[in-house]
Formats: C-alpha cells, structure tokens, sequence
C-alpha cells in the first residue's frame, strides 16, 4: 500500500473515496494520528489517484465521468480486465471449472469421489463411506476442502461462481492474494466439515459456503474498519439471510431444485464473520505500529 494524502481536520474524505471507487481504485481511509489518512493499495493506481485528489482539492463537490476523465483507463469499466490483480480468485474458479469437467457435473460417480469429503462406495443401492477420522487417518486432508469445487448442475456452478468472482476479486484487491487464500481455505474447510459432522452424508459440494463467507466478510468489514469500502448493501445481505432461511423449508425441492448444504452456507457465513473479527483486530494492531 501507499500514503497518498493526509486530510486536514476540515477535510472530509468521503467524496474522493467516491471518486476513487467509481475509477475502480482500491484505496483505503484510516484514521492515525487524528487524522484520516488515504491508502492505494495498488502502487500503479497513484498517479490517476492523484490527479483525481488534485480535481477534489480544487472542487470538492466535482463529479466525474467517463468524458471528463480521459486519464482513466477504459478497461476499468469492464471487471474482467482487471483479472490478473484477482489471480486467486481466479485460479480457484478455474479449478472449480476443471472439476466440474471431470466429475461431469455430478454424475461420473468415478471421478467424483476424488473430492467428496470421504471416499465411497456404492454397494447395491447403498452407499458406504467412511467416518472424518478415517479420512484424516489416511492423510487425505484434500478432501476437507475439494467438496468445494464439486458442482451438480450447470446453473449451481454458474450462480457461485458468478458471485466468488463479483465479491471474491474486490475482498481479494483489498487484502491482498496470499490473505485470501488463507481466508478461503479456512472457510471453505470449515463449511465442508461442519456439512458432514453435522448432515451425516459425504455427497455434498459448491462454492456456496465460500459464498457465504465472502459475503458475510464483506457486509461485516465497512463496520469494523472504518473507511472499508461497501461491498455488500443491506438489501443484498437481505436477499442472501431470506435464502439461507429457505434452504431450511421444502420450498426449493417443491420447486425442483433438489436438497441445500444449509449448514454449509451457515457455517460459511458464521466463519466469514470470524475472520472478519480476526481480521480487523490483526489490522488495527498494524496501523498502529
């Protein structure tokens, strides 16, 4: 990260965090000394961070569009461009990609179960599995994260992944790939452990706990830190609480839509929150220091 401007105690950093947002920089407000100060996290963003600081100290009340800021790089406005500063994101949903080819979405039972959280067989019309102890017994502790990348369905890939990658590259750009993946694995392990202690059945997988994670991380964070940009907007964190609630009914296989991992959704969110607590505790430290 990079100190790009200290704010006078009459100055209110809201409007250029806007500006700054709305060109797609990811920066960071924090409060030391009294004073709030601006954070780049992206070194190459200082120059365009600057010259739109320089437009703030001038108007306060300026806007910006597309037309009056021709320093701004086109690709900005299409998220894709900026895929090589998400690169765990991204490799994660290409290996999701990956699996979903090799285990034919769920039905090559071969193949998937590679990445179930125990290996099984299918006797009769019976399935035989073994307990966590034996799984962690032989070493396999893949299997504790791989039921993520598991998918049945194309619309059950698409739809997660659609939602790691809107949320996921954004929490990913703000702390850093090597956080991430930490963040990630952690979550992930903790849904796909939590689904099979508590639900009993090794035949389970999807993102969703991570999506679950990533979201609940994201709602929570603007309140712990000051100056975290919003991610997730209250009617947004709604809609995902009201589905979490549905899984619990028999309204989504009434609709066909087959059987949820509901623990594993709300254990990926109550483990997305517990990082987040983690989280902002380890960066409060840091700051001041």
């Amino acid at each position: 990260m990079v100190l790009i401007y200290e704010f006078a105690a009459n100055e209110h950093p809201q409007n250029v965090s806007k500006l700054l947002w709305q060109q797609r920089i990811s920066h960071r407000i924090v409060q030391a000394s009294g004073h709030d100060q601006l954070w780049i996290l992206d070194p190459s963003d200082s120059e365009q961070a600057l010259n739109i600081l320089q437009l703030w100290q001038h108007d306060p009340d300026v806007t910006l569009s597309e037309s009056d800021s021709p320093k701004v790089k086109k690709s900005r406005l299409n998220s894709f461009q900026d895929w090589h500063k998400s690169p765990m994101t991204l490799a994660l949903l290409i290996l999701t990609s990956v699996v979903g080819l090799v285990t034919g979405l769920g039905d090559y039972l071969d193949t998937l179960e590679w990445f179930t959280i125990s290996s099984f067989d299918i006797i009769g019309n019976r399935i035989q599995f073994d307990p966590l102890s034996e799984v962690l017994a032989k070493g396999e502790y893949w299997r504790l994260i791989t039921p993520a990348l598991i998918h049945f369905g194309a619309a059950h890939l698409i739809f997660n992944a659609l939602w790691v990658w809107e949320v996921g590259r954004k929490i990913e750009r703000l702390m850093g790939s090597f956080v991430w993946l930490i963040f990630a694995v952690f979550v992930m392990i903790a849904s796909n452990v939590g689904q099979y202690l508590i639900n009993g059945y090794p035949l389970f997988g999807g993102l969703s706990g991570l999506v679950y994670g990533l979201v609940g991380f994201a709602w929570v964070m603007p309140v712990l830190i000051h100056g975290w940009p919003v991610i997730i907007s209250k009617p947004l964190m709604a809609f995902f609480i009201v589905w979490l609630l549905i899984g619990y009914t028999d309204v989504l296989s009434v609709f066909g839509l087959g059987s949820v991992a509901n623990e594993a959704h709300l254990l990926g969110l109550v483990s997305g929150l517990a990082f987040a607590g983690f989280y902002s505790v380890i960066w409060k430290l840091f700051k001041k220091y």
